[in-house]
């Protein structure tokens, strides 16, 4: 029966990486979506321009409070840093995401089509692409980040996360050329340096699993040298690659390294985090039932809701109960996601931050899960056919729900009117006379950082910012905003969104996306 089915296989492999390609395209060149973070990163990138390159990164970390400011490794940096030679507006932290998030698509299907051993080539096939498309589609990958942007530092880590996966299981079947071999803990060693250089998350949960997965290794042959000289090679290599962490860490002491291992032990002591076990259980269920109405269910709706929670449950019993396939493949991510579980059930949900992007590490589960459902599942059981049907109803039903953000998205910031881009922006502060001061209506200083941003390096018209508007300075109104949607609407007028502002002002130009005003003198 599966026999027609390599083609159309071979259709959703096209057409998930041609939909894959096109909005992250898309995205890139009509980047509007950024927070405070991406602004922060940008000047810490191209402060390496400047001669000044980063030796820490992202940080502080949203918990920082409990044991003083910590930060990442700066590797994250380094990687957009090659990107910035194209152009040096905001949307070029956009574009390696872009380009790694793309090549997640057909490593992905790689990865599940190794992992779903001991079926029918032909079905083996079409589960895999239909795990490629069903990623491809989904919505939260261009929006994954802080301020729903594409940009940041978490967007990579599930294509890093495939690769760390893949090259282990390369390794342990032992069928790699000497030279080969040496290479391929090399980049798994690289792999684990920018893992942990890209989330927090990551940084607590990879470490643990590298060392496990080198225990592991070892110990199938402990009076084998090579086993210690290889895991020793992934080991070094991951030290080297983080060399400006390291340089940068002298110099300070070794505050952060340090600032980081005492969060580690003390973190199940203070105040804010579970204790229980029935608390931990619901929290950690929480965590990836959540994943459901917040990646690939996306919806407000009760319905919808208990339709996705119902479907997580099912696929990810049936495929933990029906799995036959590579166990090495699935140990690794059921390592990964139970870590991770357990550090993120430490933590109190109703009283601290928790983005989609905290739990990137169980970001795929669903695909993984469904893709080992669909492969086990025997479509000449009544009951397992029952199953099969509901299951790709679900995929469907969430692909429907998918494609409407993306709709949502690309026509409230493509045509006119839309939402402005950075394009737009830095068009708009062309209109402004140059050495003008440019002020924020109710004196916040980070509302015009992206305003002083592009003006550094794209307009370079030397503005000068000030929080507080003054006589003779200039401010900017958006004519249009995003919605929880993704759907766009014109903004309220200036007056009625700011009934507070008591200074005289009148409108200097404008412009397709903002209005520009003038305190009066």
């Amino acid at each position: 029966m599966y026999k027609n089915l390599k083609s159309l296989g071979t259709i959703f492999i096209a057409v998930s990486l041609v939909f894959g390609l096109l909005i992250r395209v898309f995205v890139v060149l009509y980047f509007t979506n950024f927070s405070g973070d991406q602004i922060n990163d940008a000047y810490r990138v191209m402060g390496t321009w400047e001669g000044s390159p980063p030796t820490l990164g992202p940080g502080p970390a949203a918990w920082s409070g409990l044991s003083g400011e910590i930060y990442l490794p700066p590797l994250y940096y380094y990687l957009v840093f090659p990107f910035t030679v194209f152009t040096h507006d905001l949307s070029s932290q956009a574009i390696p995401n872009a380009f790694f998030t793309f090549l997640s698509i057909p490593l992905l299907s790689i990865v599940v089509y190794k992992l779903i051993e001991n079926i029918n080539s032909q079905k083996r096939y079409i589960i895999a692409a239909l795990a490629g498309i069903w990623y491809s589609f989904l919505f939260r990958n261009i929006v994954f980040s802080t301020g729903d942007s594409l940009a940041g530092n978490p967007v990579s880590i599930p294509f890093f996360m495939l690769c760390f996966i893949l090259l282990y299981t390369y390794q342990l079947e032992g069928k790699l050329s000497p030279r080969v071999e040496i290479l391929s803990w090399i980049a798994y060693g690289i792999c684990l340096a920018i893992l942990v250089s890209l989330h927090f998350s990551a940084l607590f949960v990879m470490p643990v699993i590298f060392i496990c997965t080198l225990v592991f290794y070892i110990c199938r042959n402990p009076k084998r040298i090579k086993r210690w000289f290889l895991s020793g090679v992934a080991i070094v290599s991951a030290l080297l690659v983080l060399t400006p962490y390291w340089i940068g860490e002298v110099g300070r002491s070794w505050i952060n390294t340090r600032t980081i291992i005492s969060l580690v032990i003390d973190a199940s002591s203070k105040k804010g985090h579970a204790v229980t076990f029935l608390q931990r259980l619901d929290q950690a269920s929480r965590g990836y039932l959540d994943l459901g109405k917040d990646v690939y269910f996306i919806s407000y709706s009760s319905l919808i809701i208990a339709v996705s929670i119902a479907f997580l449950f099912i696929v990810l019993v049936l495929g933990l109960i029906k799995f036959k396939g590579n166990k090495t493949i699935l140990g690794l991510f059921l390592a990964t996601w139970i870590v991770f579980l357990y550090a993120y059930s430490s933590t109190n949900l109703d009283i601290t931050y928790n983005p989609v992007f905290y739990k990137v590490l169980i970001y795929l589960a669903p695909i993984v899960l469904t893709s080992c459902s669909l492969a086990y599942l025997n479509f000449a059981k009544k009951l397992d056919k029952v199953f099969i049907g509901l299951i790709l109803l679900g995929i469907i039903l969430s692909m429907l729900i998918n494609i409407k953000y993306h709709y949502n998205y690309v026509s409230a910031r493509s045509g006119m009117p839309r939402l402005a881009n950075t394009s737009d922006i830095a068009h708009m502060l062309n209109q402004v006379p140059e050495k003008s001061i440019i002020c924020d209506p109710i004196a916040r200083y980070r509302n015009i950082r992206i305003y002083e941003y592009t003006d550094r390096y794209i307009t370079k018209k030397q503005f000068k910012f000030v929080p507080e508007c003054k006589p003779g300075s200039y401010l900017f109104y958006k004519k249009y905003e995003s919605l929880g949607n993704f759907t766009k609407r014109s903004t309220k007028s200036f007056s009625e969104a700011f009934k507070e502002f008591d200074k005289k002002y009148s409108l200097f130009k404008d412009t397709p996306f903002y209005y520009i005003y003038r305190l009066d003198d």
